[in-house]
């Protein structure tokens, strides 16, 4: 019996020993992890809160309260590095809570650093695809600017150096997809979208120049992991690749001249239509036409077009040339033409010669007929002349609209072009239909577009 007491007073104090030391642990732990939040803060520079800047520049109370941000629990795995560029920093805040997009730092020119309170706990909204993951510095400048300003890019440096050591980021940009590291916002824009506009931010000069100072790795852009793969959003076609280009398998001297179906396209007594305007093609699939898309081809000469098409690979259903005359490119109108990356497999691509929007509008017999094309097409196909909607593959579209929904181009940009929202309305109207501006389209301030709508985004 007093065996068994002193078995039972001995694992007690076991115990008791054990919850004793793991107690002392955990707080060396938690003192450990002040003593590096302060040798964070204390390394060389004096982070401010961001309010003493709105108070600064006259914000109003009501706009600094209106920013929203969601809760962060785990800590962050990559940095993200923006530029004020041209903009002041009252116009960069107050535009930046406007467009409900914000930032965790803000270094300016003279090295200061402002930090939003508890900056590593919180998600703004800037990359809808990384925001969960990343901080966000804005550096004040523009890109030359801040790569020759030694003082401020010295602070920027020590401060995403810190910043880095304490959660463990790798100093290095070559792979964003395995959502560790510290990029520029350019190169997250060519690989997620999500972007307003495609000027460079953040700067790869000034990135180059930091990783270097903190003896990582920079990677240029050639060197990033994949990226002359087809999972950037902003293709990248490769100068140095030695693959064999794929072979035609239609098209011009291939297959037989076919016949047309329309009207309003250039052929014979007999319906053929003719070998020297057929573009050489790779045949991918037959499709139901839903839907059409409108581009131009940025280069004035039709002879020209079809040779840069043929050498890129890519194609059209039709091509509309200067003179007013329309010729059908590939064999039958149910092929696929590899035009506009997620309308393929659905609509009609109609090719416009042209150099630019201006040049379109300016010529009308071509865009006569033009719109006897569509309305042609739409008939037989019954499809809806219609843009509001382009996700649903049903109506008539710019090449413009299918870009800043689905992207997959080597050409992105964030405001109108190709073949030009002015003439997309010019056209659509001229058939009796409602033409859908830009701010009607569907679910256009949503945030699954690859460019999102807005003036501004930091």
């Amino acid at each position: 019996m007093r065996y068994q007491k002193l078995i039972i007073i001995n694992r007690i104090k076991f115990y008791l020993a054990t919850f004793y030391f793991s107690l002392l642990f955990l707080i060396n732990c938690s003192q450990s992890e002040h003593i590096k939040d302060q040798a964070l803060d204390e390394n060389s520079f004096v982070e401010k809160k961001i309010s003493t800047m709105f108070s600064n520049f006259q914000i109003k109370k009501e706009l600094e309260e209106s920013i929203s941000y969601e809760t962060r629990f785990r800590y962050p795995k990559a940095i993200v590095i923006h530029s004020t560029d041209k903009y002041n920093i009252k116009d960069y805040l107050e535009n930046s809570i406007k467009y409900n997009f914000f930032f965790h730092i803000l270094i300016d020119k003279s090295g200061n650093i402002f930090q939003y309170p508890s900056y590593k706990n919180k998600v703004f909204r800037l990359i809808p695809k990384m925001d969960k993951y990343v901080v966000h510095i804005s550096i004040e400048g523009t890109e030359d600017e801040i790569h020759n300003n030694s003082q401020q890019l010295k602070k920027v440096t020590n401060f995403i150096g810190n910043l880095a050591k304490k959660y463990s980021i790798p100093l290095e940009n070559k792979d964003i997809s395995s959502e560790r590291g510290i990029f520029t916002h350019t190169q997250a824009k060519k690989k997620y979208g999500n972007f307003v506009d495609m000027r460079d931010c953040g700067g790869e000069k000034v990135l180059s120049k930091i990783l270097i100072g903190l003896s990582g790795t920079y990677s240029p852009e050639s060197e990033w992991k994949d990226r002359f793969s087809k999972e950037w959003t902003f293709r990248k076609e490769d100068p140095k690749s030695n693959r064999p280009k794929e072979e035609f398998t239609h098209g011009r001297s291939i297959t037989i001249s076919p016949t047309s179906i329309l009207e309003n396209v250039e052929k014979d007594s007999s319906g053929v239509v003719p070998e020297e305007y057929r573009v050489k093609y790779t045949f991918d699939q037959k499709m139901d036409p839903t839907c059409i898309v409108l581009h131009y081809t940025a280069i004035s000469d039709f002879k020209q077009s079809l040779k840069v098409l043929e050498d890129r690979r890519v194609s059209a259903n039709i091509m509309v040339d200067k003179n007013g005359k329309a010729y059908q490119l590939l064999d039958s109108l149910n092929h696929t033409a590899r035009a506009a990356g997620g309308t393929n497999n659905a609509c009609i691509q109609i090719e416009i010669i042209g150099k630019n929007t201006e040049e379109l509008l300016n010529n009308e017999v071509q865009t006569q007929k033009v719109i006897a094309l569509v309305k042609e097409i739409s008939k037989i196909f019954n499809i809806p002349i219609n843009n509001e909607k382009i996700e649903s593959l049903k109506g008539v579209f710019s090449h413009t609209q299918a870009k800043k929904k689905f992207g997959r181009s080597v050409a992105l940009i964030g405001k109108d072009f190709d073949p030009g929202e002015e003439y997309m309305k010019k056209v659509i109207e001229a058939t009796g239909s409602k033409y859908y501006s830009e701010e009607e389209w569907y679910g256009r301030t949503g945030e699954d577009w690859i460019i999102l709508y807005g003036d501004f985004q930091p």
